[in-house]
């Protein structure tokens, strides 16, 4: 529930040009799906002009050197050749990496012209034991061994300052229109619906983390930065930090001020309802 948020955030926030969302697959959902999803939140904002909202891959990648295509890899490639270097364009992963690495792999080039932030990886000491990378891990492997600009927002981070409880849900959103009811009637259903990976997560029933608005928060430059040297990610998911010369390095994202972030969001909603 916490991707509904994040789209929701990135679509009413003026700095943000959201030129398009590109769906992607989980154990349990197609990238038809998820696209579905991904429009059923637009219907519930009043936004004047939607982005398009495209499938991407429904599956994994089968290798590191084979790439997938599909309608949303095409529009990744389409408009990423419209930046450069000087001017990139912002890739948000959200999800599986899946679409971002077969675009980088079909178009090598494009890593010059955009830059990723994405919310992935448990830490740097616990690497990719984290949903968005174990749904995708040669996706990673494939980032990873490109010199594209990446920033990084862990799940230890997530869990530390977005979490959301109901009754803090309710406190900020409960005056925000049609599309701040939506919001926290999502949150209330994960949390009615998955009582014990609530619990097993954040250690209480009454709170889940809304990762993917990470990303939102390092776009609103809400959020502090370490960097390290660019690791490889292993098959096990463990991270080596072997320095190479010549790579890149990334920046981790270590920390959100959560609360000037949900304030820019409750003033989005509001400015639109």
């Amino acid at each position: 529930m916490d991707d509904q948020w994040a789209i929701a955030h990135l679509v009413l926030q003026p700095r943000i040009n959201l030129l398009g969302i590109v769906s992607t697959h989980t154990p349990y959902l197609t990238a038809q799906r998820s696209a579905e999803i991904a429009s059923e939140v637009l219907s519930h904002l009043p936004v004047k002009e939607k982005p398009p909202v495209v499938p991407g891959s429904s599956t994994p990648l089968e290798c590191r050197t084979k790439p997938n295509r599909n309608e949303g890899i095409d529009l990744i490639l389409e408009t990423a050749r419209q930046y450069s270097a000087h001017e990139p364009l912002v890739l948000l992963t959200i999800g599986a990496a899946t679409d971002a690495a077969s675009a980088l792999l079909h178009d090598p080039s494009i890593a010059e012209r955009i830059r990723i932030v994405s919310m992935a990886f448990h830490s740097a000491q616990h690497g990719g034991r984290e949903f968005n990378v174990q749904n995708d891990p040669k996706a990673w492997q494939v980032i990873l061994d490109t010199h594209v600009s990446l920033t990084l927002g862990p799940a230890v981070t997530c869990l530390r300052d977005l979490l959301m409880s109901r009754e803090k849900a309710h406190a900020l959103l409960d005056g925000c229109g049609e599309g701040g009811r939506y919001l926290v009637g999502l949150l209330e259903w994960w949390l009615e619906a998955q009582p014990r990976l609530v619990m097993e997560v954040t250690g209480t029933n009454d709170a889940w983390p809304i990762w993917d608005e990470i990303v939102t928060a390092h776009l609103l430059g809400l959020t502090e930065t370490d960097t390290l040297p660019r690791p490889y990610l292993l098959d096990s998911l463990d991270l080596e930090f072997t320095p190479r010369e010549g790579r890149p390095k990334v920046g981790w994202i270590a920390s959100v001020r959560a609360d000037a972030l949900w304030e820019d969001f409750v003033n989005c909603l509001n400015d639109e309802s």
